[in-house]
């Protein structure tokens, strides 16, 4: 059960992070894309922000995101772990 709870916060952070590198920099844009109220989606922007996954800019209703790509390439290095196979090379004589 943990895990999957786990799976899902990854998930949605990853929503945010990606939402935030195209250009949808503004709560109410982030509201959008996480099908929810700007509250919720300014809390989740704010755990972000507290971990050093997003900066903020400005103050109101003139608050922009930016990611922190510093910190979220070190973020998906501790959390994403990628495995590549070799193919057998064919003998050819």
């Amino acid at each position: 059960m943990e895990d999957k709870r786990e799976a899902k916060k990854l998930m949605r952070d990853m929503k945010i992070i990606t939402a935030i590198s195209v250009g949808k920099n503004r709560n109410k844009d982030l509201a959008q894309v996480l099908d929810t109220d700007k509250s919720y989606a300014a809390k989740r922007i704010k755990e972000l922000e507290q971990r050093g996954l997003v900066n903020k800019q400005g103050t109101g209703k003139e608050v922009r995101y930016s990611i922190n790509e510093f910190n979220v390439l070190k973020f998906l290095k501790s959390r994403v772990i990628i495995t590549w196979q070799e193919k057998e090379k064919e003998n050819t004589k």
